[in-house]
């Protein structure tokens, strides 16, 4: 197979053949959800062609970005992976990671995420659980009344969209792999027409006028003159932002029934009710992370304030550059990465790596896989790679 970036007016078969594998319907005469990301789509589909030119599998590379402890890096979302039945298990989409990881790397990505029909099959390629939040289903009036001052304003298509990028920028560099937005992505999701999405959208000042909050939902009819809350995201600035979030729903206690809620976890909710038994709790898994670059990620991530250094063994078979010995240095607030002949005291493979690096799992957790091997220094490693808050919410 030849394998290559997508051409513009080949975009057309590759929506098509998406919707053949995804079971979805095709209008070439609908318009575009979001025209200004279809315009340039082509740009981030990579295809395998058979010999005779036809097109057996797409994939799509999103150039995001995202925050690690805080740091905002290259983060290519994969989106739109899709193989025609009669070119499944010849590789295609095996080499198409491939190709893309190593485009990323080339370009200076550091983490890659996606979402996947399958964990086993992508844990295969090195990507690992990258994020999960709880999902919060509630009556509305069992909500506490709220004592926070300030206004609310709901937020339109064409409204400047600062005040929203200003509370989610807060919220979100405090989550590792959480998106970086930037204008285009912004612009995609927060332009649908309320009067024809039935997606509302509202900003919650204090009494300053500094938004501290917002909300993005749709309300879902039960039966007649009933309707629910269904939250497509939220975010909030420390307490005052989560009780400024608390207004909004509060808000709507006559008009709404329940509320559906994703939420980080460890989200204090018990705390915003009158009633804990009548609260619906259930872990929702987010998706999955690769790390891209082992050298540039260890170099990002936060170290211990004492001094210290640890050499890590990574077995990376689909980005090759990765694999081996990093030695990982720092004191006084500076540290280094480099490769090293030394003898490792932590071996370890992508997707256990990955992990490790964004704090979804802390070390001494980790230890319970069969691919981690501590050979020593435990102490060191457990101060390095610590339990740390991973989120998004961001869907491709």
């Amino acid at each position: 197979m030849q394998y290559r970036n997508l051409k513009k007016e080949e975009m057309k078969e590759a929506k098509k053949l998406q919707s053949i594998v995804y079971f979805m319907k095709y209008d070439e005469d609908k318009p575009a959800d979001n025209p200004d990301i279809e315009k340039i789509r082509w740009k981030f589909a990579r295809g395998a062609f058979t010999d005779k030119g036809k097109l057996a599998a797409v994939l799509d590379i999103i150039p995001f970005k995202s925050f690690l402890d805080g740091r905002i890096i290259g983060s290519g979302g994969i989106s739109g992976v899709a193989t025609l039945l009669e070119h499944r298990r010849t590789g295609a989409i095996k080499t198409l990671l491939i190709k893309a990881y190593e485009e990323m790397n080339e370009n200076g990505v550091a983490m890659s995420y996606l979402y996947p029909f399958s964990h086993e099959y992508y844990r295969k390629y090195g990507y690992s659980q990258g994020s999960y939040g709880d999902t919060i289903t509630m009556d509305i009036s069992q909500l506490t009344d709220t004592k926070s001052g300030g206004f609310t304003k709901q937020y339109f298509p064409g409204d400047n969209f600062d005040d929203l990028k200003y509370v989610y920028d807060k919220f979100a560099r405090k989550y590792n792999c959480c998106i970086a937005r930037e204008d285009w992505r912004w612009k995609s999701l927060f332009s649908g027409d309320p009067y024809k999405t039935n997606e509302r959208v509202f900003i919650r000042y204090n009494p300053k006028g500094k938004p501290i909050a917002y909300i993005k939902f749709k309300s879902k009819e039960i039966e007649m003159y009933t309707f629910d809350m269904n939250v497509i995201e939220a975010a909030w600035i420390g307490n005052e932002g989560i009780l400024g979030l608390k207004a909004i729903i509060n808000g709507y206690k006559g008009d709404l029934r329940k509320i559906k809620l994703e939420v980080p976890a460890g989200f204090p909710i018990e705390l915003l009710v009158k009633e804990p038994w009548g609260l619906d709790i259930r872990r929702h898994h987010t998706g999955m992370n690769r790390i891209i670059s082992a050298e540039r990620t260890l170099g990002i991530i936060k170290k211990p304030k004492d001094s210290g250094k640890a050499v890590i063994s990574l077995i990376d078979e689909h980005a090759p550059w990765n694999t081996g010995n990093w030695l990982v240095e720092w004191e006084k607030g500076q540290s280094q990465v480099l490769r090293t002949d030394k003898e490792a005291d932590l071996i370890c493979t992508a997707p256990s790596f990955s992990q490790l690096v964004t704090g979804y799992m802390p070390m001494n957790y980790m230890q319970l896989n069969t691919d981690v091997e501590i050979n020593g220094n435990k102490n060191t490693l457990e101060k390095l790679f610590i339990k740390k808050p991973c989120f998004i919410w961001d869907r491709f």
